[in-house]
């Protein structure tokens, strides 16, 4: 018997992490990864990546161009899984270093071009998505702060035409600390605070799917 095919666009609809580990931060700038895994018969892994700004730990995409919401335009077939990560709260000089990162590994980023993007104002938005997409894995200072995994099937996607929203369960890539120093008699302390343990859920990455 032959397997269902569809033909599906997957955006972005909404994040919500309750903990960042970002402090009283109420802006946090991360980079949201995907993974299609074995989508298709021959095809073992399709990747996409999107910059974006949580605000206390939340983003609502509904209203955000749809060039910075999209994932993928992909035809999936019978069962497949879908993985989502979302790096840690990236500052200003960490999205220096990954844009620089960049630079290094693709020449035809211009100098200019990092330069700009690499400014506060600028911020992710300005990021080389396909670069995201492709590169995010391979930069050492991007670390995990939350994945998740989902198992579908193709035939629990609606004909053409039809759309359904998929709530992501996301959990906590590693321990999560809070790391807080203070001078007491002149001398330095560090303390550390417990948020999360590796595996604790930590919110969803809700997916707009619609079938072409």
């Amino acid at each position: 018997m032959a397997q269902i095919r569809r033909e599906v666009e997957i955006t972005i609809h909404s994040i919500h992490i309750p903990v960042t580990g970002a402090g009283d931060a109420a802006d946090t700038s991360h980079i949201l990864n995907a993974n299609l895994i074995w989508p298709r018969t021959g095809i073992a892994q399709k990747t996409a990546g999107q910059p974006c700004v949580l605000n206390k730990g939340a983003a609502d995409f509904e209203t955000v161009n749809w060039g910075r919401r999209i994932l993928f335009k992909e035809n999936v077939e019978g069962r497949f899984a879908l993985g989502v990560t979302l790096t840690e709260d990236l500052d200003d000089e960490e999205i220096e270093q990954f844009l620089r990162f960049w630079a290094g590994a693709f020449l035809s980023i211009g100098a200019g071009m990092v330069e700009n993007a690499a400014k506060p104002v600028g911020k992710l938005a300005s990021a080389p998505l396909d670069y995201v997409a492709k590169n995010i894995s391979k930069y050492p200072g991007a670390t995990t702060l939350a994945e998740g995994l989902a198992e579908l099937d193709a035939a629990d996607f609606p004909p053409s035409g039809g759309e359904r929203l998929l709530a992501v369960r996301m959990t906590a890539a590693s321990r999560l600390l809070h790391i807080s120093r203070r001078t007491v008699n002149s001398r330095s302390r560090v303390s550390r605070k417990l948020l999360l343990e590796k595996g604790a859920p930590n919110g969803e990455v809700v997916l707009a799917i619609r079938s072409l």
